[in-house]
């Protein structure tokens, strides 16, 4: 089975993400859905961190008039769990460095749960990017452990692919 566009986008944030981060940082992984995130135990001492990449909401804008190829630019919600509001700034801060630049885009086909092959096929480009904290209005100790050090990067991307 071949992964459609918004699956590929997501799957290629994460590799890559996931790869720089083992080189760079220990305790850290990065996920897919918020169910996984609040699976991982999370521990102060070991400074545990999680980044749970999403796609939101993806503009399909015509590429010219009386035209249906589109191209279109996806919303990417990078959620960064932290263990400390010190590995919070640190950890957005590195993965701002990571990302701005572009990300390969990969085209996967899956097997059995398994990457069968991954093609790279183009370029994800970071046509804008905002980061803000996520204060949920309430005493730290009384959040989930998961929840008390929150911090979310804001991304608009393309892939420069024109879609019939």
């Amino acid at each position: 089975m071949a992964y459609r566009r918004t699956r590929n986008i997501e799957a290629s944030i994460i590799q890559y993400l996931q790869s720089e981060i083992d080189n760079d940082w220990n305790n850290i992984t990065v996920q897919k859905t918020f169910s996984r995130v609040y699976d991982i135990p999370f521990n102060e001492k070991t400074k545990t961190a999680c980044i749970c990449v999403r796609v939101g909401t993806t503009a399909h804008d015509k590429v010219e008039i009386g035209s249906n190829l589109t191209k279109r630019e996806p919303q990417i919600l990078l959620d960064i769990f932290a263990s400390s509001d010190g590995q919070r700034l640190d950890l957005k801060d590195y993965v701002v460095s990571k990302i701005k630049n572009g990300i390969v885009y990969y085209e996967y086909e899956i097997e059995n749960g398994q990457i069968k092959t991954k093609t790279a096929n183009g370029r994800i480009t970071i046509l804008s990017m905002e980061d803000a904290p996520l204060n949920f209005d309430s005493d730290k100790n009384t959040l989930d452990v998961h929840d008390r050090y929150r911090h979310l990067l804001t991304l608009v991307i393309s892939i420069n692919q024109v879609e019939a």
